[in-house]
């Protein structure tokens, strides 16, 4: 059953709505997101997905993530040092 997960990218001025199944990886909900938003931003390889407030391991599945149904997740710019 599909998860439907709210995602921000960076540089976008749009919540959109993501639907994940439990079996998808962290990476894969970073690039479906951008994917969404390529009409606003452009698309860049140096992101990491964050999750109440930590940084997710990109090989984490949904389920291993606890990523919840209706919650927010952030795909930002890593961040240097």
């Amino acid at each position: 059953m599909p998860i439907p997960l709210y995602g921000f990218l960076e540089g976008d001025t749009i919540l959109l709505l993501i639907l994940a199944d439990e079996q998808d990886t962290v990476r894969s909900l970073g690039e479906r997101l951008q994917e969404a938003a390529a009409i606003r931003v452009a698309r860049r390889e140096d992101l990491q997905v964050v999750y109440r407030n930590r940084v997710l391991d990109p090989e984490l599945t949904v389920r291993e993530a606890g990523l919840e149904p209706l919650e927010r997740f952030d795909v930002l710019g890593k961040k240097e040092g």
